[in-house]
């Protein structure tokens, strides 16, 4: 084979815009968007206004990504965190790879919250305790093989899940009641500022992921100019259909029936059908769609913390793959730690809607320092570079607000917890760091090992 058909045959492969876009909108709207009607309506429909103002957010911190993956070899947040200093990055490491561990949990609760409209037992903090931890381990045993045909599962899935949040932002409009919008405009008992705020953990959580675009550029064709135009207009789908769909859905039921529906999406499409047995049909979908992506973000997950580990900044079994190159071990780990989130859920006696909130508001304000840093590693480019960038700037500094301000989505508890980690884990990390600079030194002095 020449060399021209060969460079023809791999560019076939590689996504053009339409493709790169569909990409973006299946990673960010997944499971994200299923579980958001019914956590918004605990504080009301005034949470419209906190959507615009974590899409602005979100946005900047998309463009931050982008820019990014035009100057760096490895835009990930780990990456980025550790051109800022090693220590910042061995913390965000942490904070990434565990943070995304406890989303995966949440991502499981959210898929089984749509099967408990066929199974109500799981409900139960026990028996959907139970339920999770199986689950984890079914799957960690099924991805030590890689993740196969659950790709494909996911994407049809996703296909479908998204086609009910579209049929949903369009169709719901014909049962919108402007007057049920208004009657739930601030259920949560608080003042408007403490409302609009309290829902920025689990909005920021639907938005998770932007950075996964810039670092697959090499799956594009022509990324320095398909990947910036493809995130910016996948962002501004899945943003409309985010808002849309949750906005009509507070116009069509009232506050305590969303609350009272983990399948909000089911049962959107079973009222704008008038059938029940559409609304199981979409229920399954989204299920299947949840449970068969934790499959593939558990590999993300740990592929992130291979990437960390062959860093030194999480432990050495991490590194090791099998003959599937697979990172085995760290699979293993991964599912002893998420299995000791569930316990703890489950000890608190979290039924599906609450250990959802816990699980994904403790994640995301994890998250928050890897995305917070990664701007930081673009202005410090910036300026060893001699670039004068004012859209930079602006770029880090709104989307730095933009999560600062997230920290006050979180209970006391909560906030604590992260305060504690945030102590902690660079306390070690800088004590491992300078045994290892210490005997690096003792190894090059006259005499010492080479």
């Amino acid at each position: 084979m020449s060399s021209d058909a060969a460079k023809d045959r791999t560019s076939a492969k590689k996504l053009g815009l339409v493709g790169a876009t569909y990409l973006i909108v299946s990673s960010l709207a997944g499971s994200g968007v299923i579980a958001l009607p019914q956590q918004l309506a605990f504080t009301g429909s005034i949470t419209l206004v906190s959507f615009i103002l974590v899409t602005i957010g979100a946005l900047c911190l998309t463009m931050v990504y982008v820019r990014a993956g035009e100057r760096f070899e490895d835009p990930s947040p780990t990456a980025l965190a550790s051109t800022v200093s090693p220590i910042i990055g061995a913390k965000c490491g942490f904070f990434y790879v565990y943070g995304n561990l406890i989303s995966n949990v949440s991502i499981l609760i959210a898929g089984l919250g749509y099967l408990a409209m066929f199974i109500p037992q799981l409900n139960d903090p026990i028996v959907l305790g139970i339920t999770i931890i199986a689950l984890i381990w079914l799957f960690v045993g099924m991805s030590l093989r890689g993740v196969g045909i659950i790709s494909q599962v996911v994407s049809i899935t996703v296909t479908f899940l998204l086609i009910a949040v579209v049929l949903t932002s369009v169709l719901g409009w014909v049962d919108f009641s402007p007057d049920q919008f208004g009657k739930n405009w601030n259920v949560s008992g608080s003042g408007p500022a403490p409302a609009i705020m309290a829902g920025f953990a689990i909005l920021i959580f639907s938005y998770v992921g932007v950075e996964s675009v810039a670092t697959n550029a090499e799956q594009i064709e022509n990324p320095k100019r398909v990947v910036p135009l493809a995130t910016i207009i996948g962002f501004l789908i899945v943003a409309a259909f985010y808002i849309l769909s949750t906005t009509v859905i507070e116009g069509m039921f009232t506050a305590k029936e969303i609350q009272d529906a983990p399948a909000s999406f089911a049962l959107s499409m079973e009222k704008i059908f008038g059938s029940m047995y559409v609304g199981h049909i979409v229920s399954l979908v989204m299920s299947v769609a949840c449970i068969a992506s934790f499959m593939v973000w558990g590999l993300n997950s740990v592929s992130a913390a291979k990437t960390s580990a062959d860093k030194g900044f999480l432990p050495k079994a991490y590194t090791y793959t099998n003959k599937y190159g697979i990172a085995s071990k760290g699979l293993v780990i991964n599912g002893v730690i998420m299995t000791v989130v569930e316990l703890i859920l489950m000890m608190l006696g979290s039924n599906i809607a609450e250990a959802f909130n816990l699980s994904v508001t403790i994640s995301v304000l994890l998250l928050l320092f890897p995305y917070f840093w990664s701007g930081i590693a673009l202005i410090k480019k910036d300026y060893q570079e001699g670039v004068k960038s004012t859209t930079n700037k602006v770029y880090v500094a709104l989307s730095s607000i933009f999560l600062i301000s997230a920290f006050a989505s979180g209970n006391f508890d909560e906030l604590m917890i992260v305060i504690g980690l945030n102590m902690i884990v660079p306390g070690v990390y800088a004590i491992l760091i300078n045994v290892k600079f210490v005997t690096l030194s003792d190894d090059l002095k006259p005499g010492g090992s080479t």
